[in-house]
């Protein structure tokens, strides 16, 4: 059984906007809160969320927020309790492509979700948090489009001795805008796929290598394109779009 994060956790604020906010965001990451006033008397040894003023005047274990940093208040928070007792199971998952998008899930609890500028960001974002909260174990869902990225990021994961499954994301992402990606990842997080053991050849289409060099006059500003053998290295990973830029001879200003 999956224990939670704390046993009780309070949301202690007269400020509306600010309460709304915390019960929104603590709901969506699976963390059951209860509202009271400032003046009702809770446990000695709860959490409770509210204002800089209120957290300062009653002490306790209050976590001091306002309403602009909500989000980024909780994230560094559940952090904070993760360091103190390593979760049971860390779930990521990702929404492939170019720039990838990653959902975070610790012991059933939405750590947060982003959207990287890379595949190695996305990486290193699993491999810093890992490193950090030290849980038992690591499930990498990763969805099974975009399959160049899919295969380059299942590979990675594998290598890492993480447990890996692919999940079908039909309309997890469709249509929709860049940094939704993040919001992508968190529906893959929450399915069950089929577990992979195996890496794969990382093989990209005709049509993906296009897209690679349609990326590369992008980033160069129009000044160059990188060859149909330098696309394909950036497909398998051996080279970043930078690099093959690089050694095509562009310098970026």
């Amino acid at each position: 059984m999956v224990r939670p994060i704390v046993n009780r956790l309070y949301v202690r604020t007269d400020d509306f906007r600010l309460a709304h906010r915390l019960l929104s965001e603590l709901q969506d990451r699976n963390l059951p809160a209860k509202q009271v006033s400032p003046s009702q008397v809770i446990e000695a040894d709860a959490y409770w969320f509210g204002t800089p003023e209120e957290v300062e005047s009653l002490g306790g274990r209050g976590v001091a927020v306002d309403v602009e940093s909500v989000e980024e208040t909780i994230s560094t928070w559940l952090l904070s309790r993760q360091l103190e007792a390593p979760p049971q199971q860390l779930v990521v998952g990702i929404d492939p492509g170019p720039r990838p998008g990653c959902a975070f899930f610790s012991d059933g609890v939405l750590m947060g979700k982003r959207e990287a500028d890379s595949i190695e960001e996305a990486l290193n974002s699993i491999v810093d948090l890992v490193a950090h909260t030290q849980p038992g174990q690591v499930l990498v869902r990763i969805g099974h489009g975009s399959p160049v990225h899919r295969d380059r990021l299942l590979n990675r994961t594998l290598a890492l001795g993480y447990h890996v499954e692919i999940v079908n994301e039909h309309r997890t992402s469709s249509g929709q805008r860049r940094h939704a990606h993040g919001a992508a990842a968190l529906k893959i997080a929450m399915m069950s796929g089929k577990a992979v053991h195996e890496q794969r050849a990382v093989e990209a289409t005709d049509g993906e290598l296009r897209n690679l060099q349609r990326i590369s006059r992008q980033r160069s500003k129009g000044q160059l394109t990188i060859s149909l053998a330098a696309a394909r290295k950036v497909a398998r990973g051996d080279l970043t779009m930078e690099e093959a830029l690089k050694d095509a001879g562009y310098e970026a200003s």
